[in-house]
C-alpha cells in the first residue's frame, strides 16, 4: 500500500524539522573548527623589527617566504620593541643586531613554536643563534597558555542552557531573568576560586566583572532572540556563541594564526572580549580592556532591548485582541511556542504547558475507521471571515491553536480525498476548547464537540 503524497510531505517536514540542528553543527563544526585550525600560520600578525632598513628587508623576505602572514612595523630600539609587546602594538618584535625575539606567551603559547621556526634560519643567516626573551608569561598554573581559555568556557556555554532550562520551568520571566543573573553570579565565583586555587589566574576582582558581563551577555541575548527565532534558538545561539566564538577567542590557537574572518570577530563575539580583556588585566596593566569591557556591556543591552521589545509586542497582540481586533497567529503543530505569565513568549523546545490566559483551540482529525489524518489542513477564521490561523495536523492527527479572538469563530478541517467539516464555536478564556473532526470520503464528515455539560478541557486537567 503506497503512503499518500501529503503523508510523505509530512513525514519530510517531520524529519527536517527534527534532524536540522545536528546537520547543522556537523557543517557549523567543519566550517568553524576544521578550517581555521587545520594549518594555522600567521596572517597580519604585528612585528616591530629593530631599525627601518632591518624592518624593510625583512617585511621583504617574510612578505616572500609567508605572504601576508606579518604586519611589520620598524622601531627604534630594543626598548621600543619591548614597549610594542606591553602596549599590545605588537603580537612579536625582532632585534636582528642580537638575533633576539621578544614576545608574550599570554597572548598565547601556540605562537611560540611558529615564531621560532621563521626567525631561527634568519638569525643563522646572519650568523647568529636565535634567543627568545618572554615579556609576558602566564600564571604559575596555565603551563599551556590555555587555562583562562576553559575557565572562560565553564562561563561561556552554561549560560545558554540556563535558558534553555528555564524555558520548561512555570516561573513568570522576571524569575527566569532573576535566575540568569543569580547562575551567572554564582558560575563566576565558583570558576574563579577554582582557577585562583590552581595558580590559572592572579588574584584581581576586576575579573569577576568581566565573567559576569560574559554570562549576562550570552544569557540575556539569548533568551531575548528565543521569540524572534522560535525552534531555531538553538542553531543561532550556538552558531553565535559556540561555532563562531570559538575559533575567533584566541584562546585556543592565538587569533593571529587564524583567517581573517574570524580575527575581524575576535572584538566582537563576547568570548573574544573577555578573553582579550582578562588578558589585558591580567598581563598587561589593563592596557585593551576598557573597550572589550564596554563590548561586553553592548551585548548585555542589546539582550536587555530584545526582552523589553517582545513585551511591547506581546501587550500590543493583547490589547488588540481584547478589542475584538483580527489577530493573526500560527501554531506549528507540535506547539514549541508557550506564554509564560510574565507575559514573554519564550521556545522550551520541550512539552510546555498550556497558557492560561488565552482562549486555546484544541483537537484531532481522525478518519472514518478512526485512524489519525496526518497533514489535514484546519483553517480558522473570525466572525468577519478573517482568517486567524492555519496549520496542518501533526503525525497524531493533532492540531492547537492559541490567542483565538473573541466571539465566535469557523473551523474548517479538510485533507486530500476526504469531504470537509465544519463548525463554529467560541472559545472562553483561560480555556481550551475542544474540536475534533471526523472525515470521510463521502459523505458524513463532521465535528465532535464535548458539551458543555460534560465541561470544557481545561489547562492541567
Amino acid at each position: 500500500m503506497s503512503v499518500p503524497q501529503e503523508q510523505q510531505k509530512q513525514l519530510a517536514r517531520t524529519l527536517v524539522s527534527s534532524l536540522w540542528f545536528p546537520v547543522f553543527f556537523v557543517v557549523g563544526f567543519m566550517v568553524c573548527y576544521l578550517l581555521p585550525f587545520h594549518a594555522p600560520q600567521p596572517r597580519d600578525m604585528s612585528l616591530a623589527v629593530v631599525g627601518q632598513q632591518a624592518a624593510e628587508r625583512l617585511d621583504t623576505s617574510l612578505e616572500r617566504s609567508l605572504p601576508g602572514g606579518f604586519d611589520v612595523t620598524a622601531v627604534p630600539n630594543g626598548e621600543a620593541a619591548e614597549r610594542a609587546i606591553a602596549d599590545r602594538e605588537a603580537t612579536a618584535a625582532y632585534d636582528p643586531a642580537h638575533g633576539e625575539l621578544f614576545y608574550a606567551s599570554a597572548n598565547g603559547k601556540a605562537s611560540l613554536q611558529m615564531l621560532r621556526q621563521v626567525f631561527a634560519p634568519i638569525a643563522q643567516q646572519a650568523g647568529q643563534r636565535l634567543t627568545t626573551t618572554d615579556l609576558g608569561p602566564t600564571a604559575p598554573g596555565d603551563v599551556m597558555g590555555t587555562g583562562l581559555f576553559y575557565c572562560l568556557m565553564a562561563l561561556n556555554i552554561p549560560p545558554y542552557i540556563s535558558v534553555m532550562m528555564l524555558l520548561r520551568a512555570e516561573l513568570t520571566t522576571r524569575q527566569k531573568l532573576g535566575a540568569l543573573v543569580g547562575v551567572g553570579a554564582l558560575g563566576t565565583v565558583i570558576v574563579y576560586g577554582t582557577a585562583l586555587s590552581l595558580d590559572v589566574i592572579y588574584n584581581d576582582p576586576t575579573l569577576l566583572l568581566v565573567g559576569f558581563l560574559l554570562t549576562q551577555a550570552i544569557a540575556w541575548v539569548s533568551f531575548g532572540l528565543v521569540p524572534f527565532v522560535k525552534q531555531f534558538i538553538p542553531g543561532v545561539a550556538v552558531g553565535l556563541f559556540v561555532l563562531l566564538s570559538l575559533p575567533s577567542s584566541g584562546g585556543a590557537i592565538p587569533k593571529e594564526l587564524v583567517p581573517g574572518f574570524f580575527q575581524a570577530l575576535h572584538p566582537i563575539m563576547p568570548l573574544g572580549q573577555a578573553v582579550h580583556a582578562m588578558r589585558g588585566i591580567l598581563y598587561f596593566d589593563g592596557t585593551g580592556s576598557l573597550g572589550m569591557v564596554l563590548g561586553l556591556c553592548a551585548w548585555v543591552a542589546v539582550g536587555v532591548a530584545l526582552v523589553l521589545l517582545n513585551q511591547f509586542l506581546v501587550r500590543r497582540r493583547a490589547r488588540a485582541a481584547s478589542s475584538g481586533e483580527p489577530v493573526a497567529v500560527t501554531d506549528h503543530g507540535g506547539g514549541y511556542e508557550h506564554e509564560d505569565d510574565g507575559d514573554v513568549i519564550v521556545d522550551p523546545s520541550f512539552e510546555a504547558p498550556e497558557p492560561v490566559h488565552h482562549r486555546t483551540l484544541a483537537g484531532s482529525v481522525t478518519d472514518g475507521s478512526g485512524a489519525a489524518v496526518p497533514g489535514a489542513s484546519v483553517t480558522v477564521t473570525d466572525s468577519g471571515g478573517v482568517q486567524v490561523a492555519r496549520m496542518l495536523t501533526s503525525p497524531d492527527g493533532g492540531y492547537t491553536v492559541r490567542e483565538l479572538p473573541e466571539g465566535p469563530v469557523t473551523v474548517v478541517a479538510s485533507a486530500s480525498g476526504m469531504q470537509p467539516a465544519v463548525d463554529r464555536l467560541t472559545a472562553r478564556s483561560g480555556r481550551v476548547e475542544r474540536c475534533d473532526f471526523l472525515l470521510d470520503t463521502e459523505e458524513g464528515s463532521r465535528s465532535v464537540r464535548p458539551s458543555r455539560a460534560g465541561g470544557v478541557l481545561t489547562v492541567g486537567e
